[in-house]
């Protein structure tokens, strides 16, 4: 059976374990079915369409108001008839985990996810890559283990945190060429791409944080929405949540290493044109005050008359110059320290 563009249907059957895919038309019945339990994906450009599906089901969510806010937050509302939040998901995570191709910004896409005893629904305005992973796997997955709705958003949940965890590692990989590269000197070439990483594991940092909250309301709150061999699964999860949180930190902690690295080469660098000034300073001010002294206009200066004054001044001005050289040299100003 094919089912419309933007809406997606399938019930799970708890007698048989079977599964069906239904069309919006059928959405009643099925929904009228206490045998089966649905999962219902809508996609949509406005969110009008998930607005007409809520109304339809008379559930009424001011969670959708904010879809469209920049905070990365998951926004929980919960209900008597329902539990709903966002979810995030990685823009093209396969398009990240590939550093051979340079470092990009992840993007991400923000889902609505709204959860009851007999139904879930979820709510995306483009193809997201996690719900064409949880349509191909849905029905493996009530077969094994499925037992209430609160499974498919168990499958939603760990996809993310699946694809938080591999970026994070991607993250790491980058900021190891970074430091290599900063190893063989090319501290300019580092430096570009040190700002795109930085960027992604604080958005990273945001996801993981994200996921963590609604684990922690999934496997620790008593809900009537969450049985409980659900709780057990999201509390696992929960887990791996933060120790994904934690292996986001430790790659800030890398990232603080690397930046103190190219700031140190920098420092080098302003360090070496001041030893240059300072060595060039040291040789030319005596010099100069020299030809100072000489330029002022006394006419009872005696080395004005001496036939060899001028040559001698020269000479003095010149020996001066090699004792200064040679005494910033033997300091290490010049040339290789001692």
């Amino acid at each position: 059976m094919t089912t419309e563009p933007g809406f997606y249907g399938v019930s799970f059957s708890r007698a048989d374990k079977s599964v069906r895919r239904f069309t919006r038309e059928d959405l009643d019945r099925e929904l009228n079915d206490e045998g089966v339990f649905s999962w219902i994906d809508v996609q949509g450009g406005d969110i009008s369409v998930l607005n007409d599906l809520l109304k339809r089901l008379e559930l009424n969510l001011r969670l959708v108001s904010h879809f469209d806010d920049p905070e990365i937050l998951p926004r929980i509302v919960e209900r008597s008839e329902s539990l709903a939040f966002y979810l995030y998901e990685v823009e093209d995570p396969e398009k990240h985990l590939d550093t051979s191709r340079g470092i990009s910004a992840i993007e991400l896409d923000r889902m609505v996810l709204v959860l009851s005893t007999e139904y879930v629904i979820t709510y995306h305005r483009r193809q997201m890559d996690v719900v064409d992973v949880v349509k191909a796997s849905c029905e493996h997955s009530f077969r094994l283990a499925g037992k209430s709705p609160a499974f498919i958003a168990f499958l939603f949940l760990e996809r993310c945190l699946y694809d938080c965890a591999h970026l994070n590692l991607a993250n790491d990989n980058a900021l190891d060429v970074l430091d290599s590269k900063l190893v063989k000197g090319d501290s300019a070439s580092a430096q570009q791409g040190l700002d795109e990483v930085a960027g992604n594991i604080l958005t990273l940092k945001k996801l993981a944080a994200s996921l963590h909250i609604v684990l922690m309301l999934l496997g620790t709150k008593r809900s009537r929405f969450v049985s409980p061999e659900a709780k057990s699964s999201f509390q696992e999860i929960l887990g791996n949540a933060l120790a994904i949180r934690g292996s986001v930190d430790s790659s800030r902690d890398l990232l603080d290493g690397v930046l103190a690295s190219i700031q140190a080469v920098s420092a080098n660098k302003t360090n070496e044109v001041m030893r240059v000034l300072t060595v060039m300073s040291g040789i030319l001010l005596p010099l100069s005050l020299i030809a100072g002294i000489y330029g002022m206009n006394f006419e009872n200066m005696p080395e004005l008359h001496q036939p060899r004054g001028y040559f001698s001044v020269l000479g003095v001005m010149a020996i001066l110059a090699v004792v200064l050289f040679l005494a910033f040299r033997r300091v290490g100003f010049i040339g290789r320290q001692r």
